[in-house]
């Protein structure tokens, strides 16, 4: 039987850590550019943009005003709803992993900068949203940050920060993570950390390279825990 090792609070980010969604992320991009009459960069930009606030983008690698950036963000979100949201895809390992956290008692959340009911519905659609207790996403306004997402889940799950750990696969979500006081596993699966930077140097308590070695991270088997 699997235990908990340090933490009983467990938040995942969701796009490259529990789902592959590069191909809906990719095409919703494109359709958002050609209808704010902007050159898509293709896969160099989107490998910058995934895991980054829509508004932080736009304003930031695409220098969009915040109106603009506004209504990019709305046509993102339009084709998302569409068609991107069906353009994932879950990681091999990861179901497993999460009945075996889920089994050794842990609790479950997700903290994604996605809208909270794009996360619910992909994770529904995906057949992981039964072990989550709580999904937290953004906002109707674009206010709330990865802290605020984490923070969210603590209150949800009556948790500490020395309890709490976040899983993800980027620099944002190391900065969520550390602006909340909690630790961080990265992984370097995803899309953030493939071969580009080092999360020990953001701060990574722990670094799994599949998502079956986050469970092995996080969880003992009961029996050594006698010895």
């Amino acid at each position: 039987m699997d235990l908990c090792k340090r933490y009983r609070c467990i938040l995942f980010d969701m796009d490259g850590t529990l789902v592959d969604s590069y191909e809906g992320i990719f095409h919703a991009y494109r359709w958002t550019m050609e209808q704010m009459g902007r050159a898509f960069e293709g896969d160099p930009f989107v490998r910058r943009a995934i895991g980054a606030p829509l508004i932080w983008v736009f304003e930031n690698l695409c220098g969009m005003d915040f109106p603009s950036a506004e209504q990019a963000a709305a046509q993102f979100r339009a084709y998302y709803a569409r068609e991107g949201k069906h353009q994932v895809k879950v990681y091999d390992g990861m179901e497993e992993t999460l009945c075996r956290l889920k089994a050794a008692g842990c609790f479950l959340g997700t903290a994604t900068l996605k809208r909270e009911h794009f996360a619910k519905e992909i994770l529904k659609e995906q057949g992981l949203l039964a072990y989550f207790d709580a999904v937290c996403g953004m906002d109707a306004e674009d206010r709330l940050t990865k802290a605020d997402l984490i923070r969210r889940c603590m209150q949800a799950a009556k948790a500490g920060k020395e309890e709490t750990i976040l899983v993800g696969d980027s620099i944002f979500d190391a900065a969520g993570a550390a602006e909340a006081g909690v630790a961080f596993l990265a992984v370097t699966y995803g899309f953030g950390f493939h071969g580009q930077e080092n999360p020990r140097e953001h701060g990574a308590a722990m670094i799994a390279e599949t998502a079956g070695e986050i469970g092995d991270l996080l969880c003992t088997v009961g029996k050594e825990t006698k010895r």
